[in-house]
């Protein structure tokens, strides 16, 4: 899973670095919308292809029915994919490797 984290862009780093901050909790669009900055279709594409990122036939992020303000989708980091204190590691060095270059 640490290969295609590598390979993810800016913001599918940020939000799977929201995701990873409230590892085990259900997480809401707003809270994405809020932490990440991104809103709309933006921030939409990025749910859409992390939830289509698929390691051993199970997706990264999985959805666990609608939010109750009526703002879309609630998600779930599928933890059983990847070491979480790892992958945050990973994850906030790339971030970092992301700004330097900029």
């Amino acid at each position: 899973m640490e290969n295609k984290i590598k390979r993810f862009s800016y913001n599918q780093l940020l939000v799977l670095s929201a995701f990873l901050k409230k590892a085990g909790a259900v997480t809401t669009i707003a809270y994405l919308q809020k932490t990440t900055h991104l809103a709309g279709k933006s921030l939409g594409g990025v749910i859409s292809s992390l939830s289509r990122t698929r390691f051993r036939n199970a997706s990264l992020i999985e959805p666990v029915g609608a939010d109750n303000s009526g703002s879309g989708l609630r998600w779930l980091l599928n933890s059983r994919l990847l070491d979480v204190t790892r992958a945050k590691n990973e994850v906030t060095r790339l971030l970092k490797l992301y700004k330097a270059s900029v």
